[in-house]
């Protein structure tokens, strides 16, 4: 007598893998966005504790400073000067944009020319119609933009800064405000 696995139990084999399969994969793609999602977080933080770190060495922030001299979280231009404005990626699109600007950035003109140096962040826009040269948000951004980790930056002001029409998403550049998940 030969022995071996019948047809029967190598369907049924088959069968629980599958179901096993079904269930798991949509639990690694939700895994995957949260790790996205906390990359973003964990990218943004650094980001604002490197800006903080270099101004409290430095000073200011020389007109031809390039953000790859400050962090190196990854950025859209990261060639580009910080007088400039500057985009965090997430999941490959632009998500959350960024710059210095006050007295020592650089970038010191208009209203705040004299206000404390600080970072505006802000969502990065979007557009829903095929006009615009911007492209639809991806949900993972969204995702991303309204977490609540992300909030406490997007709401944050600075007194005497002008926060762009009544836009929030000002950050003093040595400032203690810190995003923090719950646990």
């Amino acid at each position: 007598m030969k022995k071996g696995f019948t047809m029967i139990e190598l369907i049924f084999v088959i069968v629980i893998l599958g179901i096993l399969a079904s269930v798991a994969i949509p639990r690694l793609a939700a895994t995957r966005e949260d790790a996205e999602i906390s990359a973003a977080v964990a990218n943004l933080r650094t980001l604002i504790s490197d800006i903080n770190a270099y101004y409290t060495v430095k000073g200011e922030f020389p007109a031809n400073t390039k953000w790859k001299d400050i962090t190196n979280v990854p950025t859209t231009t990261p060639e580009g000067a910080v007088t400039g404005n500057n985009s965090l990626k997430v999941g490959g699109q632009r998500c959350i944009d960024f710059l210095i600007a006050g007295k020592n950035s650089g970038n010191a003109t208009g209203a705040n020319a004299n206000a404390q140096t600080h970072i505006v962040i802000a969502k990065a826009p979007h557009s829903g119609n095929s006009n615009s040269n911007t492209p639809p948000l991806s949900n993972l951004c969204k995702e991303v933009q309204n977490s609540e980790p992300l909030k406490a930056y997007f709401s944050s002001t600075v007194t005497g800064v002008n926060n762009n029409n009544g836009k929030k998403g000002i950050i003093a550049i040595g400032s203690s405000i810190s995003i923090y998940e719950d646990e």
